[in-house]
């Protein structure tokens, strides 16, 4: 785990601490964004430009999983809620878990607290880790961006230099992965589009089109 993502994580905990007074209500605004992406689609290019654009903070897989390995730090993040906060994250939860039917171990559990707390705060976008399944109940814009297969490869052997073969076999695993993922841990189904608010298609919209829609949606 890099010093540079201990240091994102410990600078967010402290913008959270200063703000602990001026908590808003989770239903007052739309101030969360979760995207899910198809490998290629360019999800991470969305959700950067996205950042540029509404100043929200992101968090991506590393942020996320540096958040549940360090126990000093993930006690630190729920902290920064007050008791009525980390009451509501503690129901959202209990819930959560209860619909979807879920036996959940130390990790999963861990990881539902940091997404509900990171929803609770709000000014986020976050991206992947099924965020969108723990936080279908709160007022948060749920974003799936998708492109055909053909146009996703190509996408990925450009930026990762790889010939056809192994950009299909790069696509193809890390789809499954994330797809098993959201499977194993919050018992649905990432590819289903009832899971999303928004399905954009990155090869007719461009990047920037594509954050214009999600932009407008949250205003």
């Amino acid at each position: 785990m890099s010093k540079s993502i201990h240091k994102l994580i410990d600078e967010q905990i402290k913008r959270w601490e200063l703000g602990k007074k001026e908590e808003k209500p989770i239903s007052e605004v739309i101030n969360v964004v979760t995207i899910s992406r198809e490998s290629g689609s360019q999800g991470l290019e969305v959700a950067k430009k996205l950042v540029r654009e509404t100043g929200f903070d992101l968090f991506h897989n590393e942020i996320l999983e540096a958040m549940v390995e360090t126990s000093k730090n993930s006690r630190a993040l729920l902290e920064t809620l007050d008791e009525r906060g980390m009451n509501i994250v503690d129901d959202i939860v209990s819930n959560f878990v209860n619909e979807h039917h879920l036996w959940p171990d130390e990790y999963s559990k861990l990881l539902f607290r940091i997404l509900t707390t990171i929803g609770k705060h709000g000014n986020a976008i976050i991206l992947g880790r099924g965020a969108n399944c723990v936080l279908h109940r709160m007022n948060v814009l749920k974003v799936r961006i998708v492109a055909p297969p053909s146009a996703r490869c190509d996408y990925i052997q450009k930026i990762r230099d790889l010939n056809r073969d192994d950009a299909k076999k790069y696509m193809t695993n890390k789809d499954a992965n994330r797809t098993a993922f959201v499977k194993r841990y919050f018992n649905s189904d990432a590819t289903n589009p009832a899971n999303y608010d928004l399905m954009l298609n990155t090869d007719t919209l461009s990047v920037d089109k594509a954050v214009g829609v999600i932009t407008c949606a949250i205003r």
